[in-house]
């Protein structure tokens, strides 16, 4: 079989009859079905669907459980921000002690505990808090003691964590009762929660 395209003019040829038969039956000759697997490029397990979706779970479960148990709530990124504005604020600007007292369940002419630096009515959150920084010798360290005029019902006694290298913690005061403790150390929240439970 010959090609004039591909045959040097000298020695170009023409086809014969039998040279079309022979080619058409070559054309009707092999059926082209479905290649064999073998011939097909195998799909890695990283492309696959079953690993798409295991990678949405994995991302979706360990966003859950970020904003469950590691990102605080609401009221403590506000009570840290707040806080964070007044870090250099000090002086005693409620000079009646009554709401404090009430507001953290303590009994009136109780003395407040550590040494005090700021003393102050605060907003947060839209939440009337009364705003004691104080030092707490035996505890090691500063501490924010933020306490609420009214309880806030989203607020856990007991419930604590970090963030940001800020430890907080709803301090187990009786019911009705939501203070706030932010502290650079987790033990010296122990020792003021401890405090305010004796007053």
């Amino acid at each position: 079989m010959n090609n004039e395209r591909n045959t040097p003019p000298e020695h170009r040829l023409r086809w014969t009859q039998a040279d079309f038969e022979f080619a058409a039956s070559l054309k009707g000759a092999i059926d082209a079905s479905e290649a064999p697997a073998s011939l097909y490029r195998p799909i890695r397990w990283v492309r696959s669907s079953g690993a798409g979706a295991a990678a949405l779970l994995a991302v979706a479960l360990g966003a859950w459980s970020f904003m469950s148990f590691v990102y605080p709530p609401v009221l403590v990124r506000e009570a840290l921000v707040h806080e964070h504005r007044e870090a250099t604020l000090r002086g005693d600007f409620q000079p009646d002690k009554r709401p404090i007292l009430d507001a953290m369940g303590m009994r009136p002419g109780t003395a407040l505990p550590g040494l005090l630096q700021l003393q102050r009515p605060c907003d947060i959150d839209g939440r009337v808090a009364y705003h004691l920084t104080t030092f707490m010798e035996k505890g090691g360290g500063m501490v924010t003691i933020l306490a609420f005029e009214q309880p806030v019902p989203d607020a856990r006694a007991g419930q604590h964590g970090s963030w940001m290298g800020r430890h907080w913690r709803f301090a187990d005061l009786p019911p009705g009762r939501t203070v706030l403790l932010l502290a650079d150390n987790a033990r010296v929240l122990n020792e003021t929660e401890r405090l305010l439970r004796a007053g």
